[in-house]
């Protein structure tokens, strides 16, 4: 038998946790509201240090007091540039109080999240004493309780592969631009060459190559991983390997002509849309990945709030 205070307890819980949802979206909302009233304040405070900086340059010895001094005009003008100050420094003082009200709205958003976690935590426990005694009791719907946990713990999992996917791809990610920029400068370097640019240019294209070449290693080794992390996931979203050849860096100092740097420029050309196209390729991926993980994580919480209910309900 399961005792009435465990299901009134249960219940009670749940009724709160019901508001999750709610305060969550509230807190989110205050804190995008406070991201725009934090910019107009500093806005409102450079206005109010322009023109406190307007006052001092006619309070004190500068070309402009002394200019609106030979005008006779000094003491109105200092008037109305004291009169902008007042008037931005109240703009201010009022955009601070906006911004300071907003931030203790905050506050008390987040800590109702965090009580809301705190009885998540009691709200867990009473659930699994409660699947445990259904289990002790044999109950008939032992089977569908079970079922959806293991429908949760297949979710999580899945989860935890897209989310481990998502870090490989940031590794990719953050080789990418600077191997770009060292193709991009080598093209420029070739492009050079080829107009009679002298061994210099040549040194310093090889320069760009060697790095860029250094770079495509790092990419193919992040790409390795990536594959490893997606094997479970969508391996047919993984890009091909790059490859970058140098073997012509002899015939391009030893035999300079005109058809060799041709053949120069025409192979970091290659590798240049080889990397870009791998870059769009792994935004792609990104973008369908990031898809994913909302919904595995909107299944996972409409999963969960089946099985709460279950369990409440037998």
């Amino acid at each position: 038998m399961i005792p009435d205070s465990l299901n009134a307890e249960l219940l009670n819980i749940s009724q709160k946790l019901e508001n999750r949802k709610q305060v969550a979206h509230k807190l989110q909302e205050a804190k995008r509201v406070q991201a725009t009233e934090q910019n107009k304040l500093e806005a409102t405070k450079r206005r109010m240090h322009e023109e406190f900086q307007d006052v001092k340059d006619l309070e004190t010895l500068t070309l402009k007091s002394i200019w609106y001094d030979l005008l006779n005009k000094k003491f109105t003008e200092l008037e109305r540039e004291q009169a902008e100050y007042y008037q931005a420094k109240m703009q201010f003082e009022s955009q601070q109080n906006k911004v300071d009200s907003l931030s203790l709205e905050v506050k008390a958003y987040e800590a109702q999240l965090f009580d809301i976690e705190t009885i998540k935590a009691q709200y867990e426990g009473l659930i699994q004493e409660k699947v445990k005694l259904l289990k002790e009791n044999n109950h008939p719907r032992l089977v569908e309780i079970f079922t959806k946990q293991d429908e949760l713990v297949r979710i999580d999992s899945y989860s935890e592969e897209i989310r481990e996917a998502l870090l490989a791809v940031e590794g990719v990610l953050n080789i990418l631009p600077r191997v770009v920029e060292d193709l991009k400068v080598a093209k420029s370097y070739a492009t050079w060459d080829m107009v009679g640019g002298g061994t210099m240019v040549t040194y310093l294209k090889r320069q760009k190559m060697n790095k860029a070449k250094l770079g495509i290693t790092e990419i193919n080794y992040a790409l390795d991983k990536l594959k490893r992390e997606l094997k479970d996931l969508t391996p047919d979203l993984v890009p091909a390997e790059i490859n970058f050849n140098t073997s012509w860096e002899f015939a391009d100092y030893f035999f300079d002509n005109i058809f060799v740097d041709m053949e120069i420029k025409s192979r970091i050309t290659d590798a240049y849309n080889s990397i870009m196209s791998l870059f769009n390729s792994v935004i792609l991926l990104k973008e369908k990945l990031f898809f994913e993980k909302d919904k595995q994580q909107s299944l996972y919480q409409t999963t969960e709030s089946d099985f709460r209910k279950l369990v409440e309900q037998v």
